[in-house]
């Protein structure tokens, strides 16, 4: 028990600690180059690689630890992206049996198909929040140009936290299990 809760905790840091050097990264270094209107969210893809890739009951709070992270470096509310974030992260634990990362093109193709569903959840609750869809166009249409990006690194980022969190070799397709 006490090696697979040891390397839960250092898996869980390390992972960590990609997210705030990518959250530096894109803070600091794309409005440098021009492009303030998108941001990436590097932690959707994380969320996104933990709900298909390792199975544990503790996974929702993963969730809410990564979105608390993503949330000092951004304006968007944590609570929101926990929530959206678990939504999706179930609709992607009855999917995954199913999925196959066996290429690159088709891990770009599962990670855009789940930011669409990530982020059109995000816009759906905003407006019944604010009682207005004239804006969920608008909203989920400047979050495109971000995901599209993030699906074409997403077998790079897959491939590292794959070495993090030792999924390649332990459980086939199913992702492995903490």
């Amino acid at each position: 028990m006490q090696p697979r809760f040891s390397r839960l905790i250092l898996s869980t840091l390390i992972t960590l600690g990609i997210l705030i050097a990518l959250e530096i990264a894109t803070s600091a270094f794309l409005p440098a180059i021009g492009w303030r209107e998108h941001r990436l969210a590097f932690n959707v893809v994380i969320i996104l690689f933990m709900a298909l890739k390792v199975t544990t009951p503790l996974l929702p709070w993963f969730v809410m630890l990564l979105q608390l992270m993503h949330a000092a470096f951004s304006v968007e509310g944590w609570a929101l992206g926990t929530l959206v974030g678990i939504l999706v992260s179930l609709i992607a634990s009855y999917l995954k049996e199913i999925l196959q990362f066996s290429s690159a093109i088709a891990t770009m193709i599962t990670v855009q198909l789940f930011q669409l569903v990530w982020y059109v959840s995000t816009a759906a609750i905003i407006c019944l929040k604010l009682g207005n869809f004239e804006k969920f166009g608008m909203m989920f249409w400047n979050a495109m140009p971000g995901t599209l990006l993030l699906s074409l690194l997403s077998p790079l980022l897959f491939k590292l936290l794959d070495k993090v969190w030792n999924t390649e070799s332990d459980v086939g397709r199913s992702g492995v299990e903490i």
